[in-house]
């Protein structure tokens, strides 16, 4: 996951990317956006804080768009912080078709 805030803050935080830490709840979005004149598709993770959705804080790699249906709406913690990436590990169930999707079933 791409941890570095990328001058991305809100109301409540001087910097969002910082709260990017270990043990911190995400939920991960697939969002489309216009970049460089073209629609394109990331995941976005969004900071939990008592169960609701807050702040942007990072996106995962580019790689791993094509993927992004097996990543909508999952819960995961940060298990480890680099200096240049984080490595988060999902928590939340993940509905039976995307366990099959994952196997290539």
């Amino acid at each position: 996951m791409d941890c570095s805030p990328h001058d991305r803050s809100c109301y409540a935080h001087h910097i969002c990317g910082s709260l990017l830490t270990l043990d911190v709840v995400i939920r991960l979005q697939r969002l489309q956006i216009v970049y460089n004149g073209k629609e394109r598709s990331i995941i976005a993770a969004y900071h939990v804080t008592d169960g609701i959705d807050s702040c942007s804080i990072g996106f995962l790699k580019k790689e791993l768009t094509k993927f992004s249906r097996l990543y909508e709406g999952v819960l995961a913690q940060v298990s480890s912080v680099q200096s240049s990436y984080t490595v988060a590990v999902i928590i939340s169930c993940l509905p039976e078709e995307t366990i099959r999707q994952m196997h290539g079933r």
